[in-house]
């Protein structure tokens, strides 16, 4: 006769421990602010909580996604090769770092090698020193990128491009912003540096 309660009391106790990670982000997003309208910026109507992931950076240390937690982080998924799409976003990363306003210490810029066989630590740290010392560069086997990948719902693939062995990579152009919490909020196609630092103030400015 004892057994019943208890047992339904304590599934009560167990639904209630499994809801609460759910509950902490439904708080996160009644807290969160409008983001302001700019052109070629997409605003996800709900904040995604971005799964923590283990990387490597350009000093061949762990790198966890959650060390991010506590800035604002404009993140974009590309390869040191690259001609075009990578080197002109981190030429804006740049020029935004640079730029009055912006708040350097609260504010992380990073690329996500969709190249692991190619962009070593030491490969990836001397593509972005051209543009800073200060920007973080990612890098894991191929397989383990594409899940992270996916929670930003980006795509990348190899293309061969006709030598043998010889190969480029597609991938997402946009950049994804996370918020100091760890949530993807906006995605940014070739937006301004005005629009790039009205979403860090806004974020920024947000009760944590």
């Amino acid at each position: 006769m004892i057994t019943t309660p208890m047992k339904g009391r304590w599934t009560h106790l167990s639904r209630l421990s499994t809801s609460a990670p759910l509950l902490l982000l439904l708080a996160a997003q009644a807290l969160a602010a409008e983001i302001p309208h700019y052109d070629r910026v997409r605003i996800l109507e709900s904040p995604v909580l971005i799964e923590d992931a283990e990387l490597t950076d350009d000093h061949g240390e762990a790198f966890k996604l959650s060390t991010l937690r506590g800035r604002v982080a404009f993140i974009f998924f590309g390869f040191t090769q690259c001609p075009d799409v990578c080197p002109v976003t981190l030429e804006q990363f740049r020029q935004f770092r640079a730029s009055d306003g912006i708040d350097a210490e609260r504010t992380a810029f990073v690329m996500i090698s969709v190249d692991g066989e190619r962009d070593t630590p030491p490969v990836m740290k001397q593509f972005l020193a051209q543009f800073s010392n200060d920007f973080i560069g990612l890098t894991a086997p191929p397989a383990e990128v594409k899940k992270l990948a996916g929670q930003f719902s980006a795509a990348f693939f190899k293309r061969r491009t006709g030598a043998e062995g010889e190969y480029t990579m597609s991938h997402s152009p946009q950049v994804f912003v996370v918020d100091p919490a760890g949530q993807l909020r906006a995605e940014l196609y070739a937006a301004s540096i005005d629009a790039m630092g009205g979403i860090a103030a806004t974020l920024l400015g947000e009760p944590r």
